[in-house]
């Protein structure tokens, strides 16, 4: 029995089973009636085996460059088939490629191509090993795959040699254009041919290009390729415009050599080049302008690369260059190298207007020009560069919501604009959502717009081009509230607003700022319950619960609890001298061991117990008669020793 008939034979034993196996299960089922089911379907078998034509495979050697890939035979059906599908894959030599460098392959290469488009054949060309040389580019249109045997034994040279697959370009425009959905390239080099006297002093203007002209161009795959000496333009080029897009493309093992510009991303005026990933591979040699470089006036946003290694000696603009307001790259784990240039040229530059860049990995020479609070996931740090993170200090100085007071409608911290809604402090502690923060629902009356909560002052911090803010709500009406600024424009933006559901929400924006007129508040058009707002300068996650102080100065309206710590008198020997312990609070409680009538003549005299100047250091006193004695040490008011009464106290300052 033959391959095809055998598997016909399992199949309908399978059949058989599974009506053995539901027939079973059939409580009724007579043993008859099993035995009936159990014929028709033998004689079912018969009459599909006696109706099929089966062939045997055989082993093709017409085309053993192809040894590594299914043969055409055995590409084929097992069963004959009367349907008009093209069959396996489509292979360049039966075009009549020759592939020795020499003959003109152009026209043979893109006739495979032409066919594997037009459903003649396969949709993945194969392309023999060989040195292919062609004079026009070869267009793979949507749905095409050129499928090479690899790029040979280096990653440095071409290798002719080593059973490789090359693409030897002579002209003077792209030597491969990917246009169209889901169009491939996969497992070749690509070369900007030197050789002969027809190639001499001729330069491409690229190696490949995937282009979008008034269409999108989705999911294109270039993968394990090798592109070589396009020293005339970009070896690899994404280009979109007349509102066209390429998007969602992946490029993997993309390996440049020697190239004017090594990857170049363009998005002309109402086009995109976004969401496209390159994993690993990487970029080296001479001749470089760029080794990345991305670029408006289009939105040219959120390509990602991966593990890929930027390390020409050197270029005469920079390794990566990104310009325009709608551009930017996110780098991971790249590694940035330039033995040879100069360490007062920047290796990156992301232009002022560029925003949202992100960067990671080793960063080996020189630095990073960029503005950093636009950037600051820019993370490339070295002996010549460093990240920055904003400070994460909650400029809203009562978060907590403290202090309110009813009949003044006046909250410490805080503006309430307009008089269309009341307020009122939630007392339960249970519906809290942070320790000690307060909650206030704002009764909205439904009149006279939006009213409007929003901090009574706001520093300003021209350092920072963004704010991010928010505020927990809870709301049972839809769109009851939202975050609202002035933009960097100029214009007013607004967040997402509550959904309503009855639930705490956290309601903000991180955005560009308008630094000459800042103006941020929360639009409020509904009845909700808020609590814990955030302020923050520069591009951060928002940190709702934190009320924090810093080293530039901290208001507070809640409590503030400091440690008390309880002081003995010293020995003898010393016993004008005390000693009250560092960074044990600032409130100290003098135990004078039943001997009031003490004397304290010095404080912390041994410089490693001095506190820093400006400490604040309370001495409490629960018994009456200990003297602190005005002296070239302890400096008191009007130049008076201090005699303690009960429960008396002093308030020092470190000098």
């Amino acid at each position: 029995m033959s391959t095809s008939s055998s598997s016909i034979a399992i199949s309908l034993l399978a059949v058989v089973m599974l009506a053995l196996g539901y027939t079973f299960s059939r409580e009724r089922t007579t043993q008859q009636q099993l035995y009936d089911q159990v014929a028709q379907l033998q004689r079912q078998m018969n009459q599909l085996a006696t109706t099929t034509t089966t062939t045997t495979s055989s082993v093709d050697t017409a085309h053993p460059e192809h040894r590594f890939l299914p043969t055409k035979e055995q590409d084929e059906r097992s069963l004959t088939c009367t349907c008009d599908m093209p069959s396996g894959f489509t292979y360049a030599s039966d075009f009549g490629v020759i592939g020795d460098a020499t003959a003109d392959d152009t026209l043979a290469l893109q006739a495979a191509i032409d066919s594997a488009s037009a459903n003649d054949s396969g949709g993945i060309v194969v392309i023999p090993k060989g040195t292919f040389r062609i004079f026009e580019p070869l267009i793979v249109p949507a749905g095409v795959t050129l499928q090479g045997q690899g790029y040979g034994d280096s990653p440095l040279a071409i290798s002719f040699d080593a059973g490789a697959s090359t693409i030897a370009y002579c002209g003077t425009d792209y030597a491969v254009k990917l246009e169209g959905h889901a169009a491939s390239l996969r497992d070749l080099a690509v070369y900007d041919w030197p050789y002969g006297t027809d190639c001499e002093n001729i330069q491409a203007a690229g190696g490949v290009l995937v282009e979008a002209d008034a269409a999108l161009v989705e999911s294109v795959i270039v993968s394990n390729i090798f592109i070589y000496f396009f020293l005339g333009g970009p070896a690899l080029s994404l280009v979109a415009k007349n509102s066209a897009g390429i998007a969602f493309g992946n490029y993997q093992n993309v390996r440049i050599r020697h190239a004017k510009q090594g990857i170049s991303l363009q998005a002309e005026e109402s086009s995109f080049v976004n969401s496209n990933s390159f994993l690993a591979g990487g970029m080296s040699g001479g001749g470089f302008e760029v080794g990345v470089i991305a670029q408006g006036p289009g939105a040219c946003n959120d390509n990602k690369f991966y593990g890929m290694f930027i390390e020409p000696p050197d270029t005469t603009l920079t390794h990566v260059y990104v310009s325009g307001a709608k551009t930017n790259v996110k780098f991971h784990d790249v590694r940035l190298e330039a033995t040879s240039k100069s360490l007062d040229k920047p290796i990156v530059i992301i232009d002022d207007s560029s925003y949202g860049n992100v960067m990671n990995g080793l960063l080996g020479h020189t630095h990073v020009q960029a503005n950093l609070n636009r950037n600051p996931d820019i993370d490339l740090m070295s002996a010549k560069s460093v990240g920055m993170d904003p400070a994460p200090k909650n400029l809203y100085w009562n978060s907590a919501f403290k202090g309110f007071n009813a009949d003044d409608r006046m909250m410490p911290g805080f503006s309430l604009v307009g008089t269309n809604a009341a307020i009122t402090i939630l007392e339960d502690s249970d519906e809290m959502l942070f320790p000690d923060h307060n909650v206030i629902d704002v009764d909205y009356l439904n009149y006279g717009g939006a009213f409007k909560l929003m901090a009574d002052i706001t520093p300003k911090a021209p350092g920072h081009d963004f704010v991010t803010f928010g505020v927990y709500a809870r709301s049972s009406v839809p769109s009851s509230i939202s975050a609202a600024m002035r933009y960097e424009s100029g214009n007013i933006i607004a967040s997402a607003s509550h959904s309503g559901g009855g639930d705490w929400e956290f309601i903000g924006m991180t955005a560009l700022y308008d630094k000459s007129a800042p103006y941020f508040y929360f639009s409020i058009t509904g009845d909700v319950q808020l609590t814990a707002p955030t302020f923050i300068y520069g591009k951060t996650p928002a940190i709702p619960g934190a009320s924090l102080m810093s080293s530039s100065g901290a208001r507070m309206s809640g409590t503030l609890t400091m440690g008390v710590t309880t002081v003995y008198p010293p020995p003898d020997a010393t016993q004008y001298y005390w000693v009250i312990p560092k960074n044990s609070g600032n409130i100290f409680l003098i135990d004078t061991q039943g001997n009031p009538s003490r004397s304290i003549i010095r404080l912390n005299h041994r410089t490693a117990d001095r506190f820093a100047r400006g400490t604040l250091a309370t001495l409490m006193f629960e018994e009456a008669g200990t003297r602190v004695k005005n002296n070239s040490y302890i400096k008191l008011k009007n130049n008076a020793d201090f005699v303690s009464g009960p429960n008396t106290s002093i308030t020092l300052m470190a000098g």
